[in-house]
């Protein structure tokens, strides 16, 4: 019997927890439509769900026994996130603040001076080093937009883990690739592999980039699902 009642319970957690998930999709879906961005959320929830044995991962999201009555398929009234699927949206804005006025101040400064989404920046410095101004990678990137050394040299920066210098360099270099290709997606190829591996690809608009190797493939939509594009 004691087996029996174990069996039940993962049962219904089980069940729980496939309910939470196809309720927000359903929300996701909502505010975000077929996008980039939806395909994303939902890769890393699904991950999420893989990898939780507690069933946290519904406490995590802010869901409950109320909200799970209420999907329903049709019963019960609608969740506010139905009624303002821009709530979704608000929460991932939220998630892209460094929460680092220095680091905000530069963002706002440098998106002024070349005439670049704010938004995009976070997006892309989010991506490059999750808002950390010291971060270095193997290949020798650094600081928040992941300065390469020839970029360093290039565009004249002293200290590429200053948080001003580099967000101006970062942004200068992405504005020369904006300027060049006239669309978001090829810049941010651009700006992760080099415009000479566009060139030698053969990647002349969005539907080419298929071509490029898959770390530049996923960088491009991940740095758009932060953008919420």
């Amino acid at each position: 019997m004691k087996v029996e009642n174990t069996q039940n319970v993962e049962s219904t957690q089980n069940i729980e927890k496939f309910m939470g998930m196809q309720l927000m999709t359903q929300i996701m879906k909502k505010s975000l439509g077929d996008s980039m961005g939806f395909a994303m959320i939902m890769e890393s929830l699904l991950k999420a769900a893989s990898e939780d044995k507690n069933n946290d991962l519904l406490k995590s999201l802010g869901i409950g026994e109320q909200d799970l009555s209420q999907l329903g398929y049709g019963g019960g009234t609608p969740l506010d996130f139905f009624e303002n699927p821009q709530s979704v949206t608000e929460i991932m804005n939220k998630e892209l603040k460094s929460d680092n006025i220095t680091i905000e101040e530069a963002i706002n400064r440098t998106a002024n001076k070349y005439g670049v989404d704010s938004k995009l920046i976070r997006a892309i410095i989010k991506q490059e080093s999750d808002f950390n101004p010291y971060s270095k990678s193997w290949a020798g990137a650094m600081g928040l937009m992941q300065l390469m050394p020839e970029n360093v040299i290039e565009d004249g920066v002293k200290n590429p883990y200053d948080i001003e210098e580099n967000i101006d360099a970062g942004t200068r270099q992405f504005k020369r690739y904006l300027n060049k290709y006239n669309n978001v997606q090829m810049a941010l190829a651009a700006y992760n592999a080099g415009p000479g591996t566009l060139a030698r690809r053969g990647v002349k608009n969005t539907e080419e980039i298929s071509k490029l190797p898959s770390e530049t493939r996923n960088y491009v939509k991940k740095v758009m699902a932060y953008y919420g594009k």
